[in-house]
């Protein structure tokens, strides 16, 4: 089969005009005009994402209904600090002990559940219903998607107000309403699990 002449000086001469419908000119003005989206938010790690040590996540959605407080317990880290230092108990049981100090404890005038009576006038001699009350705003407090619970590493950021070690305790960062706090658990059992705040 034979292309004439005329055919094939026709299809050559749309070539340009095809090409051309195929991307458009890339130069200055179309690479300023093009629209990138933008980054997507860093996505933050809460208990039922499970980006965290499981046994932390379990325990603050089964026992202690908390399923939105952002995390920042990783295995790596809790493995090191259960197996590095001498520990009476395991890290869930440390854990256990320091959110119920955060939500019963408030001997300290700085701890969560002391600033909450404080603010209903009732630090001194708390009744019933007024502990039941502050319970639950800190609860709800520390169920916030912007509160933050966090074990602390030695010499890493987070470190405690009052100089307590990591060697010896296990501790955890809290940050509730743009508040600092620090709940210590002594790894030898020893002394009472305790929280505070900063001043």
């Amino acid at each position: 089969m034979k292309i004439s002449a005329a055919v094939l000086a026709a299809a050559l001469a749309a070539v340009p005009a095809l090409a051309s419908a195929w991307a458009p000119q890339i130069n200055r003005e179309t690479l300023a005009a093009a629209e990138i989206p933008a980054p997507p938010a860093p996505h933050k790690a809460i208990p039922k994402d499970g980006q965290n040590y499981s046994g932390a996540e379990e325990l603050l959605i089964k026992e202690f209904a908390v399923t939105a407080v952002t995390l920042d317990v990783p295995e790596a880290e809790v493995m090191r600090q259960d197996g590095y230092y001498n520990n009476a108990f395991c890290f869930e049981h440390a854990l256990r002990l320091s959110l119920t100090a955060i939500l019963e404890n408030y001997k300290n005038p700085t701890s969560p559940l002391a600033r909450e009576l404080a603010a209903m006038g009732a630090l001194a001699s708390p009744n019933k219903s007024q502990l039941r009350l502050a319970r639950q705003r800190v609860h709800q407090a520390l169920n916030k998607s912007g509160s933050l619970l966090a074990i602390v590493r030695p010499y890493k950021l987070n470190q405690p107000m009052n100089g307590e070690m990591v060697e010896k305790n296990w501790i955890f960062f809290l940050r509730l309403d743009g508040k600092s706090y620090w709940a210590v658990v002594d790894r030898s059992g020893e002394t009472a699990p305790y929280v505070y705040g900063m001043n």
